[in-house]
């Protein structure tokens, strides 16, 4: 019963705040350009807010777990080389295989994963998730750009230059919100020591420290509520197939082997066991649905962004079914 009233907790907060932007949505209270812009306005300067203050609430460097980074990002790039023969071989057409790929390895981490690693563990599995995503929001970018280009032809019939989209991508990681977030937050820690200690939350700047801090709590809330209200559920006749499989990829296939990766790391490499905080961040990362971004960027690069569009609000529909089984389980046997 524990391990019930636990993963309830955990998941229905986001449900409720979807379902009520999906309400909002639906009555016509806000425009879907409301949400649109809401969904912007959230990802380019409350979700940097958030980022900086989880990393600056460390002490130092040394508090990083970098085990947990490098098997988080060992598990990614071992589900997009998974992913690819899987898309040569039973998906036909080229402007679907990028965004099917995605689904393997590309997760709504910064929205999604947060908020369930925050439900989970508070403060410390939100800091630890934030962590995590100093290089696994990189990553997914740098692997979308390569999964979106591989398989698409450009006018002239060939295929798009990899090395010039990647460099694209690059310049859109340097000015990602969430990792100008994170970088200022390294920044602060990292020269702490030469300031005798001295903290903006404890300095003459402490009100500085406040503002960026109570603004960020409207990030995860806000984000999940925008989510819902942009929701649009359309035919599925024509590709149920496609959006099933890719689906159950993304919510059974992804969080099942990075886990048993998780549980079985420590053992293998000899290094140190996970704590329930840093478990609940790594399935956060493989558990999460589709990235929002996903859709955007298929559009850009050619790729079928209503197919896109689809596994978003699938994903992230059944997201929360599949989220609290694994969270039963896995409070059940002791893990969280």
């Amino acid at each position: 019963m524990n391990a019930l009233f636990f993963a309830l907790n955990a998941v229905l907060p986001i449900l409720l705040l979807a379902a009520f932007g999906f309400y909002l949505r639906v009555k016509k209270i806000f425009s879907h350009a409301f949400f649109i812009e809401g969904n912007k306005f959230c990802f380019r300067y409350a979700f940097m807010a958030l980022m900086f203050v989880n990393v600056y609430s460390i002490d130092n460097v040394g508090e990083i777990p970098w085990h947990l980074v490098w098997v988080a990002v060992f598990c990614i790039l071992l589900l997009f080389l998974v992913g690819i023969p899987f898309v040569v071989i039973f998906v036909k057409k080229d402007t679907q295989k990028g965004v099917v790929l995605q689904s393997f390895f590309r997760s709504n981490f910064a929205v999604i994963g947060l908020s369930f690693a925050s439900n989970m563990f508070g403060n410390e599995g939100m800091r630890t998730a934030a962590l995590m995503s100093a290089i696994t929001v990189p990553l997914y970018n740098i692997l979308a750009v390569i999964a979106l280009s591989i398989f698409i032809k450009n006018d002239s019939g060939q295929k798009q230059n990899v090395v010039r989209q990647c460099l694209r991508v690059l310049k859109n990681i340097a000015t990602n919100p969430l990792i100008i977030g994170v970088g200022a937050g390294f920044v602060c820690v990292f020269v702490r020591p030469f300031l005798g200690g001295w903290t903006l939350e404890t300095g003459q700047f402490s009100f500085l420290f406040n503002a960026i801090q109570t603004f960020s709590q409207l990030a995860m809330p806000m984000a999940i509520v925008m989510l819902g209200g942009l929701f649009n559920i359309s035919n599925l006749k024509n590709e149920f197939g496609l959006i099933a499989a890719s689906t159950l990829v993304r919510l059974v296939v992804a969080p099942v082997i990075g886990m048993a990766i998780a549980l079985i790391a420590p053992h293998v490499l000899k290094i140190e066991q996970f704590t329930p905080p840093q478990l609940a961040a790594l399935l956060s990362l493989y558990g999460a649905p589709q990235a929002v971004a996903s859709v955007a960027m298929a559009e850009e690069m050619g790729s079928d962004c209503e197919l896109a569009a689809q596994l978003l609000v699938w994903s992230t529909l059944f997201c929360i079914l599949t989220m609290f089984i694994y969270i039963v389980i896995l409070r059940s046997v002791g893990l969280f």
